[in-house]
C-alpha cells in the first residue's frame, strides 16, 4: 500500500460504510438495514478513474438521502429511494448525516475534475 493510499475517510451510512483511499471507494455492509437488504455481501471496491457520474439526492424531513456510484457495467438505479436501499453501488444516510456525505461528493468530485 502506498502512504497516499493509507490516508482514508470513513463515511458511515444508515445501509453501509463507504472509506474513502486514494484511487478508490470501498463500500461495506454493516448493521440490521444492511443486512435486511443486502444479506451477507462482501466489500464493494469501486475505483475512482471508472467512474461516470455520482448520483447525489440530500435526505429531507422525513426521508434518506443518498449517494450512488455509476461506472460502465453498473445497472443505475432509477427507481427511487426505495429502490436504492437495495442497489449494491448505493449507500443512503440520514439528515444527520449528511454533511459528511456532503464532504465524501466533495471529495470524489475534487479528483475527478481535471
Amino acid at each position: 500500500m502506498t502512504e497516499l493510499e493509507e490516508v482514508s475517510r470513513t463515511y458511515e451510512g444508515i445501509n453501509g460504510q463507504i472509506e474513502l483511499l486514494y484511487s478508490r471507494v470501498e463500500i461495506t455492509r454493516k448493521g440490521a438495514l444492511a443486512f435486511g437488504t443486502h444479506g451477507m455481501d462482501g466489500t464493494k471496491i469501486i475505483f475512482l478513474k471508472n467512474l461516470t457520474a455520482l448520483q447525489f439526492k440530500e435526505a429531507g424531513k422525513v426521508t434518506s438521502g443518498y449517494i450512488q456510484f455509476v461506472f460502465p457495467g453498473s445497472q443505475e438505479d432509477k427507481g427511487g429511494l426505495f429502490s436504492a436501499a437495495k442497489d449494491e453501488n448505493t449507500v443512503m444516510f440520514t439528515a444527520a448525516q449528511q454533511l459528511q456525505f456532503e464532504d465524501l461528493r466533495d471529495r470524489i468530485v475534487a479528483r475527478l475534475d481535471f
